[in-house]
Formats: structure tokens, C-alpha cells, sequence
């Protein structure tokens, strides 16, 4: 445990050897916040674009599916008849069809 805190105090003041401490000023602040608002904006800016590609990507899709695709499923006739007349032809209910015996 001795030898740990030798070793992590060496390393201490050998980084505080390597670093300067920044010389304290009226702009100190000003400029530290300026390089934070800096990085802040270019990945907004990165993130706004992608997100903008995404959105207009989307509505693209939606524009094409809205006048191509959809239109086209919707003249496909997907049935013949509707399931009444399915009944219908199949199972007879008119009176003189249950009375002459035609029902099988």
C-alpha cells in the first residue's frame, strides 16, 4: 500500500509538471464557455442534419407510397364476389326451392 501511494504521488506531480496551470484573467470563463458553446454547436449541427436527412427520407417514402404504391393495391380485386353471395348461390332460401325438395 506504501509503494501504491508513492507511485500515485509521483504520478501526480509529474502531470502537474506537464500541465501549466492557466494563467487566471478576466477572459478565462468567457473563453472556456465560447470552446464549450463551440463543440455544443457542431454536434448539434451534425445532429440536426442527420435528423433532417431522416425526416425528409421519410417523407419521400411517404409521398411515394401515397401515390404509387397505394393506388396500385387498390385496383387489384381481391374478391369476386362478397360473402352473401357465396351464400347465396350456395345455400338456396327461397320458399319454392324448400318446397319442391331442390335442397340437397
Amino acid at each position: 500500500m506504501e509503494g501504491s501511494n508513492e507511485k500515485l504521488n509521483q504520478l501526480w506531480s509529474e502531470y502537474r509538471a506537464a500541465c501549466a496551470d492557466p494563467e487566471p484573467s478576466a477572459e478565462f470563463m468567457p473563453r472556456l464557455w465560447q470552446r464549450i458553446e463551440d463543440q455544443r454547436s457542431s454536434l448539434a449541427l451534425v445532429f440536426r442534419r442527420l435528423v433532417e436527412i431522416f425526416v425528409g427520407a421519410a417523407l419521400v417514402l411517404t409521398i411515394l407510397m401515397a401515390a404509387v404504391i397505394i393506388p396500385r393495391l387498390q385496383r387489384i380485386p381481391v374478391y369476386s364476389a362478397t360473402y352473401e353471395d357465396v351464400l347465396a348461390a350456395d345455400h338456396s332460401t327461397t320458399y319454392v326451392d324448400i318446397l319442391n325438395g331442390d335442397i340437397q
